[in-house]
């Protein structure tokens, strides 16, 4: 019996080990940056990429939906910055000059679904289809 709860630890430490090393990786996403407070409602939508496209510069930075932080929809999915991301989106967003459709390249490292960013620039969004 011993040997079998040692053989277990043994098995979920290199399970464990061999997560870790996988979670981080670089990233660079393109695509729209949006609060979390609203980018939950839209991840819920067959069209969340245009939703986001559509989200308002005065919505992202209203307070409630600021202090929730940002992140960046990205081929369809969404992807949560780190609190140091975030601090930086808002800065990006309160320059920019668009209304809506902010659009922007994201760099950094992913861990799950959160980027520890290492840049973040505004960008040219896409023309529509």
């Amino acid at each position: 019996m011993k040997h079998l709860i040692a053989l277990c630890t043994i098995v979920l430490c290199f399970a464990l080990t061999a997560g870790a090393q996988e979670e981080s990786k670089p990233v660079t996403l393109k695509g729209y940056v949006v609060d979390q407070m609203c980018a939950g409602k839209m991840a819920m939508k067959d069209n969340a990429m245009e939703k986001a496209e559509g989200h308002s510069k005065d919505c992202a930075l209203d307070d409630h939906c600021a202090a929730s932080g940002f992140g960046i929809f990205s081929g369809g999915k969404y992807y949560k910055f780190d609190e140091k991301g975030s601090a930086t989106a808002k800065s990006l967003i309160e320059k920019s000059n668009r209304e809506k459709a902010l659009y922007f390249v994201a760099k950094g490292t992913l861990g799950d679904d959160t980027i520890t960013l290492t840049s973040l620039k505004e960008a040219t969004p896409p023309k529509p289809k």
